[in-house]
């Protein structure tokens, strides 16, 4: 995937969205690429998605994740100041955040502003337009609005992520591209990249000549798939 890539990256969106699974497959890229990567949880609205309920698997395989320790882990504040502080000031190597996307998370997000000097970072919206607050305009940009308000950053880009769960199909990603597209043209935004489940993201791109598309492999679970397991 070939896009210019900022010393800090910040995915929000509202609630599934799919951000923190692209948080975690765009550290995982910047990682393979041989670069230091640190994965930072900024998500305090969302239980059942957290880059957190992954630290251990995602630790295994090297990479740095930024977020509260064990007894803390469940915990709806921010935590580790310092250190997610010098994860957006690193002088080398990349910073990944995962933020959430209502007032707290962006409230959240807007403490480490003084930071974020601007050229030094890019924030991207999240969008699935199968997701019934993005499904259209307007609905995206009374989101993205809020966000900035609250978080007294600017987004940057918009990132398109149409998808229906298992039932997602190439289709439904390009019909969704191209709404994301119309979207971040009325914006004046571009569109920094397409997301796609792994097994579908070379024919998404076949369809889509130019566009950036981020495979997509899947690393979170709900509490109801990790006690009964995936169909």
């Amino acid at each position: 995937m070939q896009i210019n890539i900022k010393p800090v990256t910040i995915f929000t969106a509202n609630l599934g969205s799919g951000k923190t699974e692209i948080s975690i497959n765009f550290a995982g890229m910047l990682q393979m690429r041989g670069a230091k990567v640190s994965l930072v949880d900024l998500d305090i609205i969302n239980p059942y998605f957290r880059t957190r309920l992954a630290k251990d698997n995602l630790a295994a395989r090297g990479l740095r994740v930024i977020c509260p320790p064990g007894h803390l882990v469940n915990a709806d504040v921010p935590a580790l100041t310092p250190a997610i502080r010098g994860a957006l000031q690193a002088p080398e190597g990349y910073c990944v955040c995962d933020v959430g996307g209502d007032d707290v998370g962006a409230i959240a997000l807007g403490a480490y502003r003084p930071f974020l000097p601007e050229g030094r970072f890019d924030l991207y919206f999240v969008v699935n337009t199968c997701r019934p607050f993005t499904r259209d305009f307007d609905g995206v940009v009374k989101i993205m609005r809020s966000i900035e308000t609250n978080s007294r950053l600017r987004v940057t880009g918009l990132v398109s992520n149409t998808n229906l769960g298992r039932q997602t199909d190439v289709e439904v990603m390009v019909d969704g591209y191209g709404k994301v597209s119309r979207m971040a043209e009325k914006l004046g935004l571009p569109v920094a990249f397409l997301a796609a489940p792994a097994p579908l993201a070379a024919e998404t791109a076949a369809r889509l000549p130019g566009v950036a598309v981020l495979p997509l492999e899947f690393h979170m679970k709900t509490p109801w798939e990790e006690v009964c397991g995936e169909w």
